[in-house]
C-alpha cells in the first residue's frame, strides 16, 4: 500500500466526501476502506494500524468521526465527533493529514 490515511467508512455520503475534502487540501494521500459496520472509534484504530502514515480515521453509520494516531492509546477528545456536522468532518480530515505532516491542528469545530 502507498503512503495514505485509511479512511474506513460504513457508508459513502457528505460526512465522508468532507473528511476526504480536508485529507486532500492538505495535500496527503487517502485510501478508503468500505466495512460494513463498526463504531468510528473502533474503526479508526484499525485503519490507524492499517495506515503506512500510521493515522487511521473512521466513520459509521450513524456519522461519528474519528480521527486516532497509530501510536495514541485511546481517542483524543478533539479528533471525534458524534455525530460530524459537515464542517466538521472537513476539519477532522485536515486534522488528520496535519497530524501526517507534523503541522498545527486547525483547532476546535
Amino acid at each position: 500500500m502507498r503512503p495514505a490515511i485509511v479512511v474506513a467508512s460504513v457508508a459513502a455520503g457528505p460526512v465522508e466526501d468532507a473528511v476526504l475534502a480536508g485529507i486532500e487540501e492538505e495535500g496527503v494521500p487517502a485510501v478508503v476502506e468500505r466495512v460494513t459496520t463498526g463504531r468510528a472509534v473502533d474503526l479508526a484504530r484499525t485503519a490507524a494500524r492499517q495506515s503506512p502514515l500510521g493515522v487511521g480515521i473512521g466513520i459509521d453509520g450513524d456519522g461519528a468521526v474519528c480521527v486516532q494516531p497509530e501510536k495514541v492509546a485511546d481517542p483524543i477528545p478533539e479528533l471525534v465527533a458524534t455525530p460530524a456536522a459537515v464542517a466538521a468532518a472537513r476539519t477532522l480530515g485536515h486534522d488528520a493529514a496535519r497530524i501526517c505532516s507534523g503541522l498545527p491542528l486547525k483547532g476546535s469545530r
